[in-house]
């Protein structure tokens, strides 16, 4: 086995791709059965940075989550030394294919990346996932309420602009009205079907060799209650138009529709507003209730909560459900819907103007 994984050092390391910065040093070697890196991060120990590592093989890309990883990896320190402890043959039983090529990965906790989008790393925790039992405006689709454990993320500080998408596709039209315009540069990006977004997350990779992908619903609500057990930021809610663009009295004074009771309190805007209007959460995400609803990566499935995992859940079923799962609620959401445990599922190619998405970057 120590012959054979020599053998492996040797193809790997003849392949290095070090492209990211704040770090020194980064090299690696054999030892004992795993293959460690080791790397410095120069500056005070009290500044702390995002490490991972990302492996590249002909046709393949493995990101921190997918490899059994111990040592200096997550949430990190500055300081020399650091090193990182892959268990190869846990996650390639048998070997690396060649030419396999390894990334270092080190980016502070909150991140722009090149192409000016911004994220703030969540770490790790455990949460209850759903309603509260004594939320009247729970639906069963969000019960039972049960434990969750997800691992450390980079999230969207802000929803995905209008600017941000048409980067990638120049034509897109988020929608106008008599009543109201969704195409400003800084307004939520909607009309946007999940699949449209699968193409946009390739695009982002050819521009940026980083992996993005949609939260799963665990990760989103993880990041959405930023460690608060109640179902809204706001206790009253004459209160909830300063957290949250929603369908409050200035829409009801437009759109009039006898469909939707408002909010008690004025927003300023009948449809979406600029991303980060309202006031941010605890971990300092902007719009996480309201403006535009999210798309997640979870198929949607009422029953999910009943057989979830604990550790990263996703719901992946096609052949129970085609439907995609979308949370957080929009500028046209009422009370039932602008609460943190809401849950909603349209088709994958379903456009509709209060659909939106933020990222999740790879760490």
């Amino acid at each position: 086995m120590l012959k054979y994984l020599s053998l492996l050092f040797v193809i790997i390391v003849f392949s290095i791709n070090v492209k990211a910065a704040n770090y020194k040093n980064a090299s690696a070697r054999v030892e004992g059965n795993y293959m460690v890196f080791n790397y410095d991060i120069p500056g005070n120990s009290a500044k702390q940075f995002v490490v991972g590592i990302q492996i590249r093989t002909k046709g393949h890309i493995y990101s921190t989550r997918n490899l059994h990883l111990e040592g200096d990896v997550g949430l990190v320190s500055a300081g020399l030394n650091k090193k990182i402890y892959w268990d190869v043959f846990k996650d390639f039983p048998n070997g690396l294919p060649k030419g396999a090529t390894w990334s270092l990965l080190v980016r502070p906790r909150h991140y722009t990346n090149a192409l000016g989008m911004k994220f703030i790393y969540i770490p790790g925790g455990c949460y209850i996932m759903g309603a509260n039992k004594n939320d009247s405006l729970a639906r069963k689709d969000e019960k039972p309420p049960h434990k969750v454990c997800v691992s450390g993320f980079f999230i969207g500080q802000y929803e995905v602009t209008n600017k941000q998408f048409k980067m990638f596709d120049a034509a897109h039209n988020s929608g106008q009205s008599k009543l109201y315009n969704l195409n400003g540069d800084n307004q939520p990006v909607v009309n946007v079907s999940w699949d449209h977004i699968q193409q946009y997350l390739k695009w982002l990779y050819a521009n940026t060799k980083e992996i993005y992908r949609l939260p799963t619903e665990a990760e989103w609500e993880y990041a959405a209650r930023a460690g608060i057990k109640r179902d809204t930021y706001w206790q009253n809610a004459k209160s909830a138009c300063k957290y949250a663009n929603i369908y409050d009295i200035t829409a009801h004074n437009k759109i009039k529709s006898y469909l939707q009771k408002p909010f008690p309190c004025k927003d300023g805007y009948v449809a979406t507003a600029p991303v980060g209007s309202f006031l941010p959460n605890r971990y300092g995400l902007y719009d996480m209730i309201g403006n535009a609803a999210e798309w997640c990566y979870d198929t949607f499935y009422s029953k999910a909560y009943s057989i979830s995992k604990t550790d990263n859940p996703v719901y992946l079923n096609p052949y129970v459900s085609l439907a995609k799962s979308v949370r957080g609620g929009s500028w046209y959401s009422t009370k039932e819907d602008a609460r943190l445990s809401a849950r909603s599922n349209y088709m994958p190619g379903l456009i509709n103007d209060f659909i939106g998405f933020r990222l999740v970057l790879e760490p």
